[in-house]
């Protein structure tokens, strides 16, 4: 890295006021944000019992590197979805609780988006899984 490119990173981070405790901060407003999402508690039942069952027959089926890489990718895109379409559905309801077309849309398009990642990560699962359990017969 050029010396050029150091100082350039270190004025950014000095402009933005970049310090230990603002990324403390950061890091706990990161959490608050699973804690409201796990709290919610729609969908978190779903998302637990499906990671457990995939790691469990992970470790079964002694799958490779790659496809632990795959399935961890879509968990994580999978939460990802799950806290933004929680974080649309709460700044629709701060909007107005009262039924709007507009609103309606943005929390279906949320939920679709979380549908849509869900069903990615059923046809992988089954990409993975299906093989190895049809080879036990």
């Amino acid at each position: 890295m050029s010396v050029e490119l150091k100082d350039k990173i270190k004025k950014n981070i000095k402009k933005r006021n970049i310090t230990k405790t603002s990324l403390l901060q950061t890091i706990e407003n990161s959490i608050n944000g699973i804690k409201y999402y796990a709290e919610d508690g729609k969908s978190i039942v779903v998302y637990v019992v499906c990671l457990i069952i995939e790691v469990i027959l992970g470790f079964e089926y002694n799958i490779n590197g790659l496809e632990w890489i795959l399935i961890i990718c879509v968990l994580g895109i999978t939460l990802s979805v799950e806290l933004i379409n929680t974080a649309i559905e709460a700044a629709c309801d701060a909007v107005s609780r009262e039924y709007n077309d507009f609103i309606k849309i943005s929390k279906d398009c949320g939920s679709a988006a979380t549908f849509v990642v869900f069903i990615v990560g059923i046809i992988l699962n089954i990409i993975i899984f299906l093989p190895k359990v049809v080879a036990l017969f």
